[in-house]
């Protein structure tokens, strides 16, 4: 959902600055009139004024924004809505449908709603039309509150009523609706536009690696839903870690790529694989991860459309327990991952289930794992190594299904709490966090690095 090109191909958008003066202008006249009421009405028109330069919009629509907003706001301070009363049900529809196209514009660019996805048209215009729709009558609700609480505590002239407020929400909606069907209508072909042939498969820069050891059954089921992919991996390189089951008989029926790696451990089998990979980014899950349709399209989109992000990792969802219980075990279990972590790191950690890399930042790190250790958790012991001169993205989207096994029995939780001090152990004898949180800091700073949400 964009609304003008960043560049605004060199035309200049001269006439909607004079309207950011005009509206500066009344502002300061109302403030010496004394009619902070008013006053209070132009500050909001004024954030309303900056947000299509924030954008960068093309000129157009930025002027027809600022116009409509600052007509809205002289007619209220002139009351032309008593004396035409038709007109603030024209003011609503227009307002509210150019608030909530460039509020949901804000919000995709922030990275809080997803973009309409090419992949999935006729979805992505129902979702585009559902969401502006929404945010369009959610800002008209606010509005009305802010119009009741100025009624009631500051001038009872601010008019409100039943009849009023209900007519307002409902243009509102109407204008919101309107500015939905306008961006959906830019989604994929046009109506009635005749439909293409197949689409050739999409090519993929992605090597998916998976450690195995004596893990079969989950293997197939993995491989299963990689072979399902929207855009299908590179390749799949499976590493075995010394299997005495059918893990790589498992792994060649599907055409997987088979890495032997004889050392035991997930840090010597996963660094094996990284080294195998072909592709310009690495993925990486367990042999018990099920990763959705999107999985590999995602990622792939995350580190093409940044290409200062180095890695990329995400959340997960544990099957095996009861259905009550998996969200709030998931959300507390990594959650408290990658907080506590990141506060070890002094940057995003990765996490080994669900992540991704750059093949050249894994090039560049290589040497500085601990592949040989088997006692350190091999994701952390990475994010050690990328280090935080490099961006690591938590992509909450990004999600894949995990075995809940390995949270059963305090044995196995000590052993895994036991690796994670080890790890930090070793990886703070060559820097310890203060140097690392203060070494982010600066990069953060100097404008090197860019936080993101």
């Amino acid at each position: 959902m964009r609304t003008g090109d960043r560049s605004v191909s060199g035309l200049r958008p001269v006439p909607a600055d004079l309207v950011r003066l005009a509206g500066l202008a009344s502002f300061v006249t109302v403030v010496v009139e004394g009619e902070w009421v008013n006053a209070a009405l132009f500050a909001l028109v004024l954030l309303g004024l900056v947000l299509p330069r924030l954008l960068r919009v093309g000129p157009l629509p930025d002027l027809v924004y600022g116009v409509v907003l600052l007509v809205a706001a002289w007619s209220a301070v002139l009351d032309w809505y008593v004396r035409f009363g038709s007109l603030d049900v024209v003011m609503h529809v227009l307002t509210g449908g150019l608030t909530a196209f460039f509020a949901c514009d804000l919000l995709v660019r922030r990275g809080v709603l997803p973009p309409p996805e090419p992949t999935a048209v006729r979805r992505a215009r129902a979702g585009v039309v559902v969401t502006t729709t929404a945010v369009g009558t959610l800002l008209g609700l606010l509005w009305e509150i802010g119009e009741w609480f100025g009624h009631t505590y500051l001038d009872h002239r601010i008019q409100v009523g039943y009849t009023d407020t209900l007519s307002d929400l409902a243009a509102d909606a109407v204008g919101a609706l309107a500015a939905g069907l306008v961006v959906a209508a830019k989604v994929g072909p046009a109506p009635g536009a005749p439909r293409p042939g197949p689409p050739e498969s999409p090519t993929s820069s992605v090597s998916v690696v998976i450690p195995v050891r004596d893990d079969a059954a989950e293997l197939d089921r993995c491989l299963t839903l990689l072979a399902a992919q929207t855009v299908p991996p590179l390749e799949v390189v499976v590493v075995d870690n010394g299997s005495t089951d059918a893990s790589a008989e498992v792994a060649a029926r599907h055409g997987a790529r088979v890495v032997p790696e004889p050392v035991r451990g997930i840090p010597s089998a996963a660094a094996a694989g990284y080294d195998a990979a072909r592709g310009d980014v690495i993925a990486r899950c367990d042999a018990d991860s099920r990763p959705p349709r999107d999985w590999v399209e995602r990622i792939e989109r995350d580190l093409s459309q940044d290409p200062t992000l180095d890695a990329v990792t995400g959340r997960g969802r544990f099957y095996g327990l009861p259905r009550w219980l998996a969200p709030a075990v998931s959300h507390a279990y990594l959650g408290a991952y990658y907080l506590l972590v990141h506060a070890a790191l002094g940057h995003t950690t990765v996490w080994g289930s669900n992540m991704a890399l750059r093949r050249a930042a894994w090039q560049e790190v290589r040497d500085a794992v601990h592949r040989w250790d088997a006692e350190v958790h091999d994701d952390i012991d990475l994010a050690f190594a990328l280090g935080p001169s490099r961006r690591v993205r938590y992509d909450r989207r990004l999600v894949v299904g995990v075995s809940a096994r390995s949270l059963r029995g305090r044995r196995q939780l000590r052993r895994r709490l036991d690796r994670a001090l080890w790890t930090l152990r070793r990886n703070w004898e060559v820097q310890p966090p203060w140097e690392r949180w203060r070494t982010r800091i600066d990069l953060v700073r100097s404008g090197a690095l860019t936080r993101r949400v």
